[in-house]
């Protein structure tokens, strides 16, 4: 029999099915799924945020647990506590039914036997066979899992029961056992179950360790964290599966064919996670397929540039950190307990599915299509000078600049802000000012390296201190690079970069020395003053627009800052990563300078009198200072500058701006009498 279609999907994992129903979705119906069901035997996996919403939007909803937290345990360190890092854990076998029943709801067309051959027929169309089957395709997706051929290592999981866990999982990365520079990291995790009463313990690793090994190291290392591990018992058969980390964007379309999931080597190298990244890439590819069905060439470049730009420098970073194992894990490790934004960044884009970018947050920026038309191939082109400037040396940072698909181009970020400034005076901005907004993007994160609470003390004897080395060689690197792309790019602003450069650390310095008076949203309101400043000077704008531009960065900055507190007494994921305790400890906080007498620390604002009065002192200053820089941009004369300008204000003030839900949910966390942190 002979089956001729558009488009193939070899595998019927997350990756295939979920492309499959994609493409339906878009309008390909003459698409075949290939494979038999992966209903596998059960154990949990983790689910992130992407793969969560992706999975349900295509109509794959099998039941999940909900997840509070991640807590990453780093050698003999304490546990760093991640919130929101991940959405769920689910029952592996549930969501194998969950993708069969909803590719027969969309009506996917199924061949149930395992592709065994594609060759190139003559007319260029791809011939497969499956089973008794021979398929004639223009299109091949393969989403067949990692073949054993490019196996590079191994992942394990086993379910157990008599473990009853909290809504945590615990990530646990094991020190170096040698000063071998070659050897691989070992990750164990522990996740609660779906089912009450069940947990599952799996680790991952490179090299010939198999599972067994793997799954006792992991249990013997997670038992220190949690005791109760050690009365768990099997619940299950051992799952175990090969590891291929080769991912490169480049390699993932071979002789025409799309790879996608484990097939292309998305698997996190460090902790072997691979569910998020398959059903992005599955979507990923059904759509690069759906808008170029025509030509299949061009789908595959469109597939490349897709993959490049959602998951840039993410696996640069993990396969170049457990390639370099040393350097990295010994960074990892000293700054366990660092809560430098920084810091606390890196540890997500390296170890979690999503990572986290740069200063964006959840919110995006309410821009209309027009502005978007404007603003958004400006920085895209900012994102290619950024990206390709730091992704070789310092690959993770890369990954803090892109945000992926996920609308992009609302992101909240520092270009924004000077793009909007650029064309106040009514015209189109230069693209080639794209290189300066890149290098003050640049140069915010090394600022951001700085910021925090000092590391403690060295030990004695101990011959390097990785926290602040790392901190001073990842931020000097930012400012060096930054520095230069302005040097060659815009010289006549060299002088305003440096400048500004200083004046940043000028006010840092005086937050931080005993007896300082400069206040905490001094250093923000520089961080944003500048940008817009700069960009209406170099936009030609006269000097009561540029004072007003200057006047809503400083605006912009305090709206930063106070919008932080709030979430931070929240108990709410900050858009730097860090809690409240670590905003009072690095003197990053606001609140010592709304409210006399709370300066020594966290332990003051433990009465709740004090937690209600900060509550109610951040929520009116933040607003204040967004009526301020709203009110500045009465000033700015091109309208299409003023809406992306203020587009940019309210995504950054948007926990402020609701007083029914912010407001009212800081103030319950006070009242009740619990630690806001």
């Amino acid at each position: 029999m002979t089956r001729e279609v558009d488009v193939l999907v070899v595998g019927a994992g997350p990756a295939g099915t979920v492309a499959a129903l994609e493409l339906l979705r878009q309008g390909v119906s003459r698409t075949l799924l290939a494979g038999p069901d992966r209903a596998e035997a059960g154990y949990d996996v983790i689910v992130g945020d992407a793969a969560h919403r992706a999975l349900g939007a295509a109509g794959v909803e099998p039941p999940m647990r909900p997840v509070d937290a991640v807590e990453l345990r780093l050698g003999g360190h304490g546990p760093h506590v991640l919130p929101d890092a991940v959405a769920a854990v689910c029952d592996r076998r549930e969501i194998g039914l969950a993708l069969t029943e909803a590719a027969r709801r969309a009506g996917v067309e199924r061949v149930p036997d395992i592709v065994t051959e594609i060759v190139r027929a003559e007319d260029g169309r791809h011939r497969a066979v499956a089973g008794g089957t021979i398929v004639l395709a223009r299109h091949v997706i393969v989403a067949g899992g990692a073949p054993a051929s490019r196996a590079e290592g191994t992942v394990c999981a086993q379910r157990l029961a008599g473990l009853d866990l909290d809504s945590r999982i615990t990530l646990f990365l094991p020190e170096p056992r040698t000063i071998d520079p070659a050897e691989r990291a070992v990750c164990g995790w522990l996740a609660p179950g779906t089912e009450p009463g069940t947990a599952t313990i799996g680790a991952a690793g490179f090299g010939r360790d198999g599972a067994d090994r793997l799954l006792a190291t992991a249990g013997a290392t997670l038992a220190a964290a949690v005791p109760a591990l050690a009365a768990a018992r099997p619940a299950g058969p051992r799952i175990s599966g090969v590891m291929n980390g080769s991912f490169a964007p480049d390699r993932a379309v071979t002789d025409g064919r799309l790879l996608a999931g484990d097939a292309a080597g998305l698997v996190n190298p460090f902790t072997g996670e691979g569910l998020s990244y398959a059903v992005q890439s599955g979507l990923l590819a059904a759509g690069a397929v759906a808008g170029h069905l025509d030509d299949p060439a061009a789908a595959g470049r469109s597939y490349k540039r897709k993959l490049k730009r959602t998951f840039v420098g993410y696996f640069e970073t993990a396969r170049h950190a457990s390639h370099r194992y040393h350097l990295a894990w010994r960074v990892l490790v000293s700054t366990a307990g660092s809560d430098r934004p920084v810091f606390a960044k890196v540890r997500r884009a390296v170890l979690l599915p999503e990572g986290f970018s740069g200063l964006t947050a959840a919110e995006r920026m309410p821009l209309g299509a027009a502005e978007l038309a404007v603003l958004a191939p400006f920085l895209f082109a900012s994102d290619e000078v950024a990206v390709s400037t730091v992704r070789e040396d310092w690959p993770f940072i890369a990954r803090l600049l892109i945000a992926g698909e996920s609308d992009p181009q609302r992101r909240l970020r520092p270009a924004v802000p000077f793009f909007g400034a650029l064309m106040a005076a009514g015209e189109p901005p230069d693209i080639a000012r794209s290189t300066l907004a890149a290098a003050i993007e640049l140069a915010t994160l090394g600022a951001l390296t700085f910021l925090g609470p000092m590391p403690a003390r060295p030990e004695p004897g101990r011959a390097v201190d990785w926290s602040l080395a790392s901190s001073v060689l990842g931020g000097d690197f930012l400012l060096g690079r930054a520095t230069r792309l302005v040097a060659d790019a815009a010289p006549e602003a060299s002088w305003s970069f440096a400048d500004w450069l200083a004046e940043l650390s000028g006010r840092r310095s005086a937050r931080i020395h005993p007896g300082h008076e400069a206040p905490a949203a001094a250093v923000f309101a520089a961080l944003l003053e500048f940008p817009a400043r700069l960009g209406g000077q170099l936009g030609g704008a006269s000097p009561v627009t540029v004072e007003a531009l200057r006047t809503y960065g400083e605006q912009c900055g305090h709206v930063f800052l106070h919008a932080e507190d709030l979430l931070a007494l929240q108990r709410r994921r900050t858009r730097l990563d860090i809690d409240l305790r670590s905003m009072l400890d690095g003197r990053l906080s606001a609140i010592p300078d709304l409210i006399p007498g709370s300066s020594t620390g966290l332990g003051t604002l433990l009465s709740p009198t004090v937690r209600i009065a900060a509550v109610e002192a951040v929520t009116t200053a933040g607003q204040e200072a967004y009526r301020a820089a709203s009110a500045a941009l009465d000033a700015v004369p091109d309208a299409t500058a003023t809406r992306i300008l203020q587009g940019f204000l309210d995504a950054i003030a948007e926990p402020l701006l609701s007083t029914d839900r912010p407001f009212k949910r800081a103030l319950e966390v006070a009242r009740s009498g619990r630690m806001p942190v």
